[in-house]
C-alpha cells in the first residue's frame, strides 16, 4: 500500500515538473522567474513547512521521537558522505557533493507529507537541519578545495536554520500559537510540492536531454546516490535496535532523493562546472521516479522479516 501512495505523489511531482517544462518552454516563466520562485521556495514555504510540523502538543514521547530522528538522520548523512568520499575524494568534488547529498528539502519533505502526512514532516526536519549544515560546510569545502568559503555565520542565517531553531522552541514552550497565525503558515506551507517540482522542471529545459544521458561522469554518482547509499542506510537501520518504523521510514525517503538542486547553485556561484551539475540534477530526478518505489519495496521486505 505504501509503495502504491509513493508510486502515485511521484507520478503527481513528475506531472508537476511537466508543467514547469511546458512554462519555461512557452516563455510564461523566465529564467529570473524560476530564480524568483526558488528564492520564495527557499527563504519562505519551506522554513513554513518545517514551522507548522512543531506546531503540535508537546510530549515527552514526541520529544524522544524527535532525538531518535536526530540521530539517525546523522548517522545517514555521515554514511552518505563516508561512501562517496570513497569512491571521489577531493578529485572530483561534484560528483562527491551530488552523491553525498540528496533533495530533501525539494522531494523529501512532499513525499513524507503524501506518505505519512503534515505530523511526519516533524521528523525528517532534523534530516534537512543536518543536511544544510554539511552542504555549507563539509560540501562547500569538497567542491572547491578551500576552508574559507565556509562561513558559520551564512549557515546561521538560513531561513531553514532559523525556521527549525523557532520550531523547537514553539515545541518545547507551552506556548499557545493563535489559530490565524497557525492557518496562514498552512496556506504557505502547502505550496511547497507544486512550486518545487514546477522549478526542477525548469531545470530540465535549460539542457539537452541527450547529454544527460550521454554524460558517463555522471552516472556513477548518480548510482550512488539512487541505489548503493540507500540500500547501505537501510542495512545500517536494520541493523539497529530502533522500534520506531514510521521515523525509519521517514529517514530512508530523506536519505533515497535525487541529488539536491543546491549543487547547481553552489557550482555557479564559485565557479566551478555549472553544467555537470545541471546534468546530474535532471538524471538523478528522472531515475527517480523508478528508484524510490523500487528501494522501497525492498525497505517493505526488509522490515516485514
Amino acid at each position: 500500500m505504501m509503495v502504491y501512495i509513493l508510486l502515485r505523489q511521484i507520478l503527481i511531482m513528475a506531472l508537476l515538473m511537466a508543467v514547469g517544462v511546458a512554462l519555461m518552454k512557452k516563455r510564461i516563466l523566465s529564467e529570473q522567474g524560476c530564480k524568483d520562485l526558488g528564492a520564495v521556495l527557499l527563504n519562505m514555504v519551506i522554513p513554513c513547512v518545517i514551522l507548522k510540523s512543531y506546531m503540535i502538543d508537546f510530549s515527552y514521547e514526541k520529544l524522544r521521537e524527535l532525538g531518535v530522528s536526530a540521530a539517525l538522520s546523522l548517522l545517514s548523512l555521515v554514511l552518505a558522505m563516508a561512501i562517496s568520499w570513497l569512491f571521489f575524494g577531493k578529485r572530483r568534488g561534484i560528483q562527491n557533493f551530488a552523491s553525498a547529498f540528496g533533495n530533501a528539502g525539494f522531494i523529501g519533505i512532499p513525499l513524507t507529507q503524501a506518505v505519512f502526512g503534515e505530523e511526519a514532516v516533524f521528523y525528517v526536519a532534523a534530516y534537512v537541519a543536518f543536511l544544510n549544515l554539511f552542504q555549507w560546510t563539509y560540501g562547500l569545502y569538497i567542491m572547491t578545495g578551500d576552508k574559507e568559503v565556509i562561513h558559520i555565520a551564512a549557515i546561521l542565517k538560513n531561513p531553514v536554520f532559523i525556521s527549525i531553531g523557532l520550531g523547537v522552541i514553539m515545541f518545547l514552550l507551552p506556548v499557545s500559537i493563535p489559530a490565524i497565525l497557525v492557518k496562514t503558515v498552512g496556506y504557505i506551507a502547502d505550496m511547497n510540492t507544486p512550486l518545487a517540482m514546477i522549478i526542477l522542471g525548469s531545470y530540465l529545459v535549460k539542457t539537452d536531454f541527450r547529454s544527460i544521458f550521454l554524460s558517463k561522469d555522471i552516472y556513477v554518482c548518480v548510482l550512488l546516490r539512487l541505489l548503493i547509499i540507500p540500500l547501505a542506510t537501510l542495512g545500517l537501520f536494520r541493523a539497529l535496535p530502533v522500534d520506531n518504523i514510521v521515523i525509519i521510514m521517514v529517514v530512508l525517503i530523506a536519505a533515497s532523493t535525487s541529488v539536491g538542486g543546491n549543487i547547481a547553485i553552489f557550482a555557479q556561484q564559485y565557479d566551478k562546472d555549472y553544467v555537470l551539475s545541471v546534468r546530474t540534477v535532471c538524471l538523478s530526478t528522472l531515475l527517480s521516479i523508478v528508484t524510490i518505489p523500487a528501494f522501497f519495496c525492498a525497505v517493505q521486505i526488509a522490515f516485514s522479516k
